[in-house]
């Protein structure tokens, strides 16, 4: 990496940090390393309330003995980001915390079983809470994210100070509970196997994740077209909105009696185009010469196969939804406006591995015939007519969970 393109990268991620409200305007400072030729490193402090021109790019040697990114490089090969920074409920969670056991499943997949607090930014601190892990906790300072881009990392963050937030607010609530263990482990060995460039920047998405022959995809109906494009459309204001993290999440509809139209798999949703969407064959799952399509397609399948009310489903990763999925405890739904939208209880399937059957026969009970339900330490799932109104019990659900909350 060059100096005028790390600047360029630099800049990427504040404006990705910003949007995840990770980098406020209150003057803290989140230091970014970013591995560089020769044995070198770039470095720069980013701040909430700094134009882009106050951004000073330094290049540093990767043989400093007390200087944690090269610590981290040193220890981590495949590593080319790293990130320091407070958050809110990461701040709060290094205060006391010694470690943080995972109580969401996406944390268990991009963090580790566990994030480990370091005392202090020592080598050996570092080295010993990273050992195994991605990220951990720095007490007083709040987190340190490694990545294998600078996506990663930054979506290894989010995912830090949202596993934060779960723990602190789960305690209102009888508190969180842990992902059992063995499912963790299976779930953390497959990302890091089968799901290792999950999060890459737009271009390098696009273009790696690119399937076969869909250049030469057949013409689309009207109604095939229109759909495709209302999937990526949502899938943004998904983005947009904070219910799904990375490529965490996955949206469906129902495109007639056989098929089905689907997200891909492990394609950031702000590289989404129409063509990426995948038509999968509702009796066989088949989707022949296409990208492969989300791993929950079975979920969805199943579904909209036992309620033929639902058109279209979504699976998020929601925040406030995550903390009631993760203690375990159903939403309840107060006002006229939110029972409209998602029926009078959001409950809490019981735990299941994603992408198994299993999680498809206790998420359609829990699910009954409302439009919610909680997955157990995982997230939620909402169904509706249409994609419009399977959004508008996304949104729903999240509201109900933070006024519960008290948020």
């Amino acid at each position: 990496m060059m100096k005028a393109s790390a600047a360029k990268t630099f800049l990427d991620i504040a404006a990705q940090l910003r949007h995840e409200g990770l980098l406020a305007q209150n003057g803290e400072t989140v230091a970014v390393s970013l591995r560089a030729d020769g044995g070198n490193y770039y470095y720069a402090e980013l701040k909430g309330g700094a134009e882009a021109s106050d951004t000073l790019v330094q290049e540093r040697p990767l043989d400093g003995e007390n200087d944690p990114a090269s610590v981290v490089f040193g220890q981590k090969p495949d590593v080319t980001s790293v990130l320091m920074l407070p958050g809110v409920y990461a701040l709060e969670a290094s205060k006391t915390l010694k470690k943080l056991t995972a109580e969401l499943d996406d944390m268990a997949q991009i963090v580790g079983l566990t994030a480990r607090a370091a005392a202090d930014e020592s080598p050996a601190e570092l080295k010993r809470c990273l050992r195994g892990r991605n990220s951990c906790f720095v007490k007083n300072r709040g987190m340190l994210t490694t990545g294998r881009s600078a996506t990663e990392a930054i979506t290894g963050a989010v995912l830090l100070e949202k596993a934060a937030m779960t723990h602190i607010l789960a305690k209102k609530i009888g508190g969180a509970k842990r992902v059992p263990p063995v499912s963790a482990a299976l779930m953390h060995l497959v990302y890091q196997k089968k799901y290792s460039k999950i999060n890459l920047t737009e271009e390098t998405a696009r273009s790696r994740a690119k399937g076969p022959n869909t250049a030469d995809a057949p013409a689309w109906s009207e109604r095939e077209g229109e759909l495709r494009r209302e999937i990526v459309d949502y899938g943004k204001r998904l983005v947009d909105e904070g219910l799904v993290q990375g490529t965490w999440g996955n949206l469906a509809v129902r495109l007639d009696e056989t098929y089905m139209l689907v997200t891909p798999s492990g394609l950031d949703y702000r590289a989404l185009a129409p063509e990426d969407i995948v038509k999968v064959e509702l009796d066989t799952l088949e989707y022949g010469n296409q990208r492969k399509p989300t791993s929950e397609k079975q979920l969805h399948r199943d579904l909209l196969s036992a309620r033929p009310d639902v058109g279209a489903a979504i699976h998020t990763h929601a925040k406030n939804c995550g903390v009631f999925a993760a203690a375990r405890k159903s939403v309840c739904c107060v006002s006229d406006e939110l029972r409209s939208l998602t029926g009078d209880e959001i409950r809490c399937a019981p735990h299941a591995l994603p992408s198994t059957k299993k999680l498809s026969r206790v998420a359609l009970k829990a699910l009954g015939g409302r439009n919610a339900c909680l997955l157990m330490n995982h997230g939620v799932l909402c169904c509706g007519e249409d994609l419009k109104r399977a959004y508008e019990a996304c949104k729903a659900s999240e509201r109900a969970a933070g006024e519960q909350l008290g948020l």
